[in-house]
């Protein structure tokens, strides 16, 4: 599949087209993550509708840790969003977004209600801080501790067998995960992806996530949104998207319990089967 980029601003984005559907669907991918995050799935979105799978913001491999270093929830969101006005014009759309990207989801709905007409938020972040190892990288970046946020990089780079065992944490079950046909592949190229992102762009964005905070701007919201969740999720703990799916008047709820962090790619069928009978209703 061909791929794209527009500029918002002096930001570059890529992103591909799969299908041709009257339905606009945008695919957003989490923090540390890339576009072959959606890899498995395209052709499952594809029949939904026109999908673009594009770059969370700063992700494109161009991108520098200066051009976010001090940016907030709402001008990222801002830079998204104009982004995907390049690609979509004037048109409406449902945004996808998987962790950190449903953050960005989230944060579009009630920033830009004239672009996002449904969101879907998978495994998504709602507020910080950043806890635990995360925490400590966030606060390297902060120190400007460089070369240590390479450390994790050059440890992937040497081990080949590093990132699948760091993949595996996310998937509930990662025997069954593995054997999908499809699975050692799809974590080859998603390595050989990540690795072109910046290190300290990846220190900036959690010192975004760990800054930002939804849940007074999202509570009492309108906005249509499906929240997808996994009851073992080791990343990001889904009680967020549970308690602030309650305050939110046209939100639904959907925990999968054989999942993790991706419910979309470990679940698939049910996943997909729930999201087309939530998508008809609204």
């Amino acid at each position: 599949m061909a791929t794209h980029e527009v500029k918002a601003g002096r930001f570059r984005f890529s992103y591909e087209t799969y299908g041709d559907g009257k339905e606009i669907f945008i695919l957003i991918h989490g923090w540390c993550s890339v576009r072959n995050f959606w890899g498995p799935v395209l052709k499952d979105f594809a029949e939904l509708g026109t999908t673009h799978n594009m770059d969370l913001v700063g992700h494109h491999p161009a991108s520098q840790a200066d051009d976010i270093h001090d940016a907030d929830i709402i001008k990222v969101t801002g830079i998204q969003a104009a982004a995907i006005k390049e690609i979509v014009g004037k048109k409406k759309v449902t945004v996808v977004g998987h962790s950190t990207g449903g953050l960005i989801a989230l944060a579009l709905a009630v920033q830009h209600p004239e672009l996002v007409k449904r969101v879907i938020a998978i495994g998504p972040v709602i507020h910080g801080p950043v806890k635990g190892p995360l925490g400590f990288a966030k606060d390297l970046y902060r120190l400007k501790l460089s070369a240590a946020l390479h450390l994790p990089f050059v440890f992937i780079r040497s081990l080949p067998d590093a990132f699948k065992n760091i993949f595996e944490t996310g998937v509930h079950d990662a025997k069954a995960f593995f054997r999908r046909a499809d699975a050692e592949g799809y974590v080859k190229v998603y390595r050989e992806q990540m690795l072109n992102i910046s290190p300290e762009v990846m220190g900036a964005w959690l010192n975004i996530i760990d800054r930002s905070d939804l849940r007074p701007v999202l509570t009492g919201h309108g906005a249509h949104t499906l929240f997808i969740t996994g009851s073992h999720d080791r990343v990001v703990d889904h009680v967020q998207a549970r308690e602030i799916a309650r305050k939110m008047p046209n939100a639904a709820y959907h925990e999968y319990n054989n999942s993790g962090h991706i419910p979309i790619l470990e679940e698939e069928i049910e996943c997909f089967a729930n999201m087309k009978t939530w998508l008809d209703a609204h």
